[in-house]
């Protein structure tokens, strides 16, 4: 007890005191409770309480200790000791290596800094580090984990504590040469501030996004990633209950995936986990939603699907347009002969007449499929895509289906390795899909442009017509799903499978009623590629 006391260290033990309660109450018997799904919750609950009730106990004694004017730099010792405890507890419970909680150790180290400066970061981070050992040991039943995670999570710890530590140090040292004057006290204070500001950092640094709400289901907070991926304002969002801010995610707990539609107006597929927020005695204090964006990994797994669907009716396909084709062949010919018999009426004429032209036209939809279903492979060449595109476009402007269309163009140099013959395909294709979509819908405008993108190039092509119905979306690039009277079904799958083949993506946007913007990328490849 006694002998000469710091104020200042009194003072940041009290204060930390106080943070780690909040931080109990909150963080864990509140964010916890994602990992507590299940029947058996108030089971599971159990070990998170009793460590609660542990910390609550630590933090009243050092209360008292504090009160009874004990040692502080004890106490300050103590004080670091159960907060690497306390992480060590949680990380362990909460998956060891993988554990979202992992920022605790920083936490630690960071209260180690403040109260003892060098010293006590240094203390904090080699307990963090021991415990961090500890905590993923094989011997205590932990599953394998990779020498790079222990590697890269100890020494994440260590430079924590060698950067908390040179910080406290500086601020220190700056503190003794102007504690002279109450300014050189004031900046003191502010670069203690900034240290401790550093724990709202390492938790807005989580990448998922994280909102909670109140008991009445109003929006009390929103992180940084949160703020990110939703494109919400904090300000605006604030008081507004769940299902007006965030009405794709559903009431209640669990995790569920949902399309979001941003501010900006994009959508994103969120995966998203709802759990309720209880305090220590169990009453409930609201509920949070954790979440990630999804978008680009269903994207990914839709493409997979997608292409392995289309790989697999290709090679169906082939087979049966040939056997298709060589029948047809056959009549065609007998045909032909019989057309030329001399003794052959008019109407026996006419009607061999009509079974050619049906003929041809069969044939050339097989000729059109064997195209879609075994490509040619790309045979790449340097190219300009918007010389490619203004030559598709001269002669698209002589097509009977152009007619009454307006085509504005806004063609920049766009320099990449290509097939020229299958991207003025793309084109074509494209060209002819979204006029013809203009031309049931009445006289409309055509918009194309192109120009370089990051590693390739892009070309654009939107319309003003009636657009595509959310539910054939997802259908357009399948062979034979078409919305168009007399329409094969072919032309835009043609497009994905040339796309593919180039290495390429195509987005697809459309609104009903407003029209449709379709995006291919290309990347620029290398020349004699193919």
């Amino acid at each position: 007890m006694g002998g000469k006391r710091d104020p200042g260290l009194d003072r940041k033990l009290t204060w930390l005191t106080l943070f780690r309660l909040a931080m109990v109450t909150v963080l864990l018997a509140g964010t916890a409770l994602a990992a507590t799904e299940g029947r058996d919750v108030i089971r599971r609950l159990a070990p998170l309480f009793v460590l609660a009730g542990g910390v609550y106990g630590a933090s009243a004694a050092f209360a008292l200790a504090l009160r009874l004017r004990w040692r502080a730099e004890g106490i300050a010792y103590a004080q670091i000791a159960v907060d690497v405890a306390f992480a060590t507890v949680v990380v362990g419970m909460t998956g060891r290596a993988e554990s979202l909680f992992l920022f605790l150790y920083s936490i630690a180290v960071v209260n180690g800094g403040i109260l003892l400066f060098r010293r006590g970061a240094a203390i904090a981070g080699l307990l963090a580090v021991g415990g961090y050992l500890l905590v993923n040991a094989r011997v205590l039943g932990a599953p394998p984990v990779g020498g790079a995670t222990l590697f890269t999570h100890g020494a994440a710890f260590a430079a924590t504590a060698a950067l908390a530590g040179y910080l406290a140090e500086q601020l220190r040292t700056a503190g003794e040469e102007l504690r002279a004057t109450g300014e050189e006290l004031r900046r003191r204070e502010r670069d203690l501030a900034a240290l401790s500001a550093l724990h709202e950092t390492v938790v807005q640094s989580m990448t998922a996004g994280l909102v909670t709400l109140d008991r009445e289901g109003r929006v009390t907070f929103l992180n940084r990633a949160a703020v990110e991926l939703t494109g919400v304002e904090p300000m605006r969002a604030r008081g507004l209950l769940a299902s007006a801010a965030f009405p794709a995610f559903a009431a209640g707990t669990g995790r569920d995936e949902a399309d979001f539609v941003r501010a900006d107006g994009t959508r994103a597929r969120l995966g998203y986990s709802t759990f309720p927020l209880t305090a220590s005695d169990g009453r409930s204090i609201g509920s949070a939603v954790l979440f990630q964006d999804l978008t680009r990994l269903r994207e990914m797994e839709e493409a997979v699907q997608r292409s392995g669907r289309l790989a697999d009716l290709g090679r169906v396909a082939a087979g049966l347009a040939h056997e298709i084709r060589n029948p047809l062949a056959s009549m065609s010919g007998s045909i032909e002969i019989l057309h030329g018999q001399p003794g052959a009426s008019e109407e026996d004429r006419r009607l061999m007449e009509i079974v050619l032209r049906e003929a041809g036209r069969l044939e050339a939809l097989v000729a059109q499929f064997l195209a879609f279903a075994r490509p040619a492979p790309p045979r790449r060449e340097p190219a300009d895509l918007a010389l490619l595109l203004d030559e598709t476009l001269r002669v698209f402007r002589n097509d009977p289906v152009a007619a009454g269309v307006r085509i504005d163009a806004e063609l920049a140099e766009a320099r990449a390795a290509l097939d020229a013959g299958q991207v003025r395909q793309v084109a074509w294709n494209l060209l002819s899909n979204a006029a013809q979509a203009l031309t049931r819908g009445g006289a409309g405008r055509l918009r194309v442009t192109c120009g370089p993108a990051p590693g390739g190039v892009r070309l654009c092509v939107e319309d003003d017509g009636p657009g595509i119905a959310p539910a054939d979306l997802e259908r357009i690039f399948i062979p034979f799903f078409t919305t168009r009277p007399g329409g094969t079904g072919l032309g835009l799958a043609t497009v994905h499978r040339i796309v593919d083949a180039h290495g390429g993506s195509i987005r697809v946007t459309s609104v009903p009623g407003k029209g449709s913007r379709f995006d291919v990328f290309l990347p620029s490849g290398g020349a004699g590629e193919g």
